[in-house]
């Protein structure tokens, strides 16, 4: 009797371990630092699709985006908190199987640049993008930048326009409108895949 109350605390004791482990990985991914694959074209050329990224997660809970940044957000509202990013981590891990397993699944979460920030306008002007009147320097795009119907937007305070950086094949701002900073779940910091373009984000 000894011997199987002994096995069971042993089975018991590794269960927990696994579990707290998962737990800790969990609160890791989804507070501090994750690994995302970039899925899409829409990043083109600065990203193609298969490329493993690097996210840093905790630093917008200090600071807000700045323009620029590449930054990953759920296209929908959600809300945001230790716990909270730690349920909405689980649903994009299953999203992600279910789009490896099935090909298809529901496609939440996007990378695109911030291109502005509340308080800034923001015009485009024959394929070009002026924020506050000056002419964006651009050197990570091959293409014109064009409208899908507004040209001109005042971005509000706690908002974010955000592009891709292939302007003919992307769904950001010109469609979705203005991005809310609490939408954005990090910044792209690094790129650890494919090794020949390993490196820092600018």
């Amino acid at each position: 009797m000894k011997n199987g109350n002994s096995i069971m605390g042993e089975i018991f004791s590794w269960i927990l371990s696994l579990g707290v482990a998962l737990l800790v990985a969990l609160f890791i991914i989804s507070n501090i630092v994750s690994m995302t694959m970039v899925m899409e074209q829409s990043m083109e050329p600065t990203f193609s699709q298969g490329d493993r990224l690097i996210v840093n997660r905790v630093g917008y809970f200090f600071t807000d985006p700045e323009r620029g940044e590449v930054v990953i957000f759920d296209k929908n509202p959600i809300e945001k908190g230790i716990i909270r990013n730690m349920l909405n981590e689980i649903d994009d891990i299953r999203n992600s199987l279910k789009f490896r397993l099935t090909g298809s699944a529901e496609k939440n979460l996007l990378i695109k640049r911030v291109i502005a920030v509340g308080g800034n306008q923001v015009e485009l002007v024959e394929g070009q993008v002026f924020v506050n009147g000056e002419k964006l320097a651009e050197p990570y795009l091959d293409t014109m930048t064009y409208s899908r119907g507004e040209t001109s937007w005042n971005v509000p305070e706690g908002k974010l326009f955000v592009l891709g950086d292939n302007r003919e094949n992307s769904l950001d701002s010109r469609v979705l409108g203005f991005i809310d900073t609490q939408q954005v779940k990090g910044k792209v910091v690094f790129r650890i895949f494919p090794f020949s373009e390993i490196g820092s984000i600018d």
